[in-house]
């Protein structure tokens, strides 16, 4: 009997030698991400002009994933192809827009009826050929 006791408990220390070895691991990943995403907000605090990092925030609680990938093009650009310049919301959104697959529209207004350019100018021309 003594002989098995020693095995379970070999056994035992071993299977808590292996958890605690991966609870250090995964408090070791923790600390990894906690550190990347502290980088990651102060980049993001500097190279965002102040109506971009408003813009961003408020997208974020519409559209997380929109605002994640947009910051994730943000830091991709400054990193990788050595941009230095702040980023404006025009710029911000222009990224969204490219994410979300939507074209530029471009809306004109006559007459209180509001259409697309492409169909005005289509329109414009037709008008001038009759």
């Amino acid at each position: 009997m003594d002989e098995d006791e020693r095995e379970l408990e070999m056994i035992r220390r071993k299977k808590m030698a292996k958890l605690m070895q991966e609870e250090k691991k995964q408090q070791q990943q923790k600390e990894r991400e906690e550190k990347a995403g502290k980088e990651r907000k102060k980049i993001l605090q500097k190279f965002l002009a102040d109506d971009a990092s408003a813009y961003i925030d408020s997208l974020r609680e519409s559209n997380a994933s929109v605002a994640k990938q947009i910051e994730d093009v943000i830091i991709y650009l400054i990193i990788y192809r050595g941009i230095r310049q702040r980023f404006t919301q025009l710029e911000v959104r222009y990224i969204e827009r490219q994410i979300k697959g939507e074209e530029p529209k471009i809306r004109v207004q006559r007459n209180g009826e509001t259409s697309d350019f492409g169909a005005y100018v289509r329109e414009a021309i037709k008008k001038d050929s009759d």
